[in-house]
């Protein structure tokens, strides 16, 4: 029977980080059982793991603050009220236009990213390959990473980890009983490090490189950077941090190891995730290398597995949105949305998506 439950409950997790959809097993759940999910992503997870702490930048970015009220924001209030909305900010170019957020958390909360935190990955990925720790996207992981030769990823390149296109689809599948299904449950259940799992696809040959969105290659990637950037990781984000004037503390899961749990644990108040939205905003549009890395992101944007979404470098790209654009995406419905023509950033955080989110999009028309 405990053996049952571990793998019911191994399932879930996994279900849970590998779909770059929005379903979401959460739906449906009392309330009572929604409040203690969400006290364990923000209360219990971080505290079974080792963190690596980034702190506040060295001078905060203040940001003008002048709230509009209309139909919009009087129905996200009644979903923060009824529903899992959590939190949402809203910058209209100048200033916060709409600060809101449920009454479950506080200011000072440590919200998770979840795979919003991918798209954070390959910023600093750019940054590194501008400071020429790493040579380009077209280099092998293996000259990085040495644990990934000899195994199936040993030739793939940071062009196909970051674009989900590893070739990878006869190890790393949704499919029920593959490695990946169950890649994040192991790892935070501690059955298994992303060491260990990198070496169980040794021997494996690279099958035809399609979209094939999964978990582990994100963290991968920040393995390269964490071994080869001087200072590591902690030193990549903390340059982040201090470029995007965050206000407290943020901090990211590592396994027994030391890897990176970048995939999905990347934890920062409301308001950092919109300082961190903004940032690359600025750094998109600007003519600068990692204005030029982003861009170039954008112009490989190519087919998903989701019919109305392009995927690129850990971003996704909105078919149905006409404008310049680029999203972060979380399961569970987080989300920080760049409007890359006027630098509006949106960003919310869910415990699960059981509402009509059409009101934030009207705030950006």
């Amino acid at each position: 029977m405990r053996n049952l439950k571990i793998l019911i409950t191994t399932i879930i997790l996994s279900t849970l980080f590998n779909s770059s959809l929005f379903a979401d097993h959460l739906k449906g759940k009392s309330k009572q059982e929604l409040d203690r999910f969400l006290k364990g992503r923000i209360v219990g997870t971080p505290a079974e793991f080792k963190k690596i702490l980034i702190s506040p930048a060295k001078k905060s970015l203040s940001i003008n603050k002048e709230q509009i009220k209309n139909k919009n924001t009087e129905n996200i209030d009644k979903i923060l009220k009824n529903k899992s909305l959590l939190s949402v900010l809203y910058f209209d170019g100048q200033n916060v236009v709409v600060d809101k957020k449920s009454d479950k958390i506080q200011d000072d909360t440590k919200l998770y990213s979840f795979s919003i935190s991918k798209s954070f990955v390959s910023y600093v990925l750019g940054n590194a390959i501008c400071n020429g720790d790493i040579k380009s996207l077209d280099d092998k992981i293996s000259d990085y990473v040495p644990e990934a030769k000899g195994t199936l990823y040993e030739n793939s390149t940071f062009r196909d980890l970051t674009n989900m296109r590893a070739g990878d689809t006869n190890f790393a599948s949704r499919k029920a009983g593959s490695a990946t299904f169950i890649y994040a449950g192991q790892v935070i259940q501690k059955k298994k490090t992303v060491k260990e799992y990198l070496a169980e696809s040794s021997n494996l040959k690279t099958t035809k490189k399609v979209f094939n969105y999964n978990n582990f290659l994100t963290d991968l990637v920040a393995r390269a950077i964490d071994l080869k950037s001087p200072g590591g990781l902690k030193k990549a984000y903390q340059d982040f941090a201090n470029k995007a004037g965050t206000s407290s503390e943020m901090f990211f899961l590592i396994d027994d190891n030391g890897w990176p749990l970048l995939h999905g644990w990347t934890y920062a108040t409301r308001l950092d995730f919109l300082k961190l939205g903004i940032q690359v905003s600025k750094d998109w549009n600007s003519s600068t290398c990692i204005g030029d890395y982003l861009k170039n992101i954008e112009s490989m944007r190519d087919k998903s597995d989701n019919k109305n979404s392009e995927y690129a470098g850990y971003f996704w790209f909105d078919k149905k949105n006409k404008s310049r654009h680029a999203q972060m995406r979380g399961h569970g419905s987080q989300r920080i949305h760049i409007d890359l023509e006027k630098n509006k950033v949106l960003t919310y955080h869910s415990i699960t998506g059981d509402y009509d989110n059409k009101s934030f999009w009207n705030l950006l028309k």
